[in-house]
């Protein structure tokens, strides 16, 4: 080996011990982390939220430490956790509980009975992920390659849509299915699987921007509902009825896709953000015979002839979401699914979680809303 060669690889080899050193030190467990909590319920997200120093907990037998780099934004779940309201109510008389829902991160301590993950292993995981560290039941963890943003969309919103429409759906390749909100972040992945499946595809959205999304992710149909009459369009659609909804609106939305919902349709509640408690929008006077909230939390299945329709449509069978899991890591692996996260703008830290929730409130995102967290 020549002396400039030498010298190369003597200096490569300090980059890429120094890049060990660093990554260790990443993974030291801390004494205490910071984390983002609500000191008690409120009305809103923003009301409650603060951040506060706390301990690390000792770890169960059966769970992970995790060091959190990106977290997901939901806003309703969010919401309804601040205000301690439906299946957030333990919430009432709690103080100091942690916030956030979904995030990816690195293992950094595990229990003693833990052997599906290891410590710097990147993960998915689901609880408390407004914070710098979380725990969870390794058992729930997903391995994943590396713990990018893009990773934080799979974790929920694309297991919600795929677990809705083909396990509870059922769909079939050349049905009309209608996807509503569908630029967003359960709806941008509920396009694709829909389109994975066969299906003739139509999606609502609310801006040209976001029609152009749709249109890359192979949308067949979309509908720009400020600009265009809903009705009028699934009716030139599908003038036998549509044959799934994946609905998640609520409010004038719901009412128009049962109105166009055909004979023997099944309807899939996702949710029905314009009724949130953060809406603006007038939903007094939109008449759709339910009560969406109950249906939703409720979980119920209502039958109108043949027609059915599903409040919060997850599978009654949960063991068929493991299946979901390996089908959404395989497809993303094989680049045959779009993870899309929103990016204007930009949010960093703890402190910038607030604003995301606004922001993905705001019906203005495309994708999935993330907090880089580190």
């Amino acid at each position: 080996m020549n002396k400039r060669a030498l010298t190369f690889f003597l200096v490569i080899t300090k980059v890429l011990a120094y890049t060990v050193v660093q990554s260790i030190a990443d993974l030291k467990i801390p004494e205490t982390f910071r984390a983002l909590v609500a000191e008690s319920a409120g009305s809103s997200f923003s009301d409650v939220a603060t951040i506060i120093e706390i301990e690390t907990p000792e770890l169960k037998n059966d769970e992970a430490l995790i060091r959190v780099e990106y977290a997901g934004v939901n806003g309703g779940c969010e919401t309804f956790r601040a205000r301690a309201e439906h299946s957030f109510q333990q919430n009432i008389d709690a103080k100091n509980f942690r916030l956030g829902a979904e995030g990816v991160g690195h293992v950094v301590a595990v229990g003693s009975e833990v052997n599906n993950v290891g410590v710097g292993d990147a993960v998915c995981f689901v609880g408390s992920a407004f914070s710098e560290f979380t725990t969870g039941k390794a058992s729930m963890l997903w391995v994943i390659p590396e713990a990018t943003q893009e990773y934080v969309g799979l974790r929920m919103s694309a297991l919600t849509s795929c677990a809705m429409l083909e396990q509870t759906g059922k769909i079939q390749r050349g049905e009309k299915v209608l996807i509503t909100a569908a630029a967003g972040g359960a709806g941008h992945f509920a396009v694709q699987f829909a389109k994975l499946a066969g299906c003739e595809v139509i999606g609502t959205c609310g801006s040209e921007e976001k029609a152009r999304v749709l249109k890359r992710l192979g949308c067949d149909h979309i509908i720009n509902y400020k600009t265009q009459n809903m009705k009028e369009e699934l009716n030139r659609i599908a003038p036998d009825g549509l044959d799934a909804v994946l609905e998640g609106v609520g409010g004038n939305m719901l009412k128009v896709a049962l109105e166009c919902l055909g004979p023997e349709g099944r309807l899939l509640q996702i949710g029905y953000i314009s009724e949130y408690p953060h809406s603006d929008e007038d939903t007094e006077s939109v008449n759709n015979d339910l009560n969406v909230a109950e249906l939703f939390w409720k979980k119920q299945t209502i039958h109108k002839g043949k027609q059915t329709i599903y409040g919060n449509a997850w599978p009654k069978d949960f063991s068929l979401i493991a299946g979901c899991r390996n089908r959404i890591l395989d497809l993303f692996t094989e680049k045959k699914l779009v993870s899309i996260v929103d990016k204007s703008p930009e949010f960093v830290g703890l402190d910038s979680v607030s604003d995301a929730i606004d922001h993905m409130l705001s019906g203005k995102t495309i994708g999935k809303v993330v907090v880089k967290i580190r």
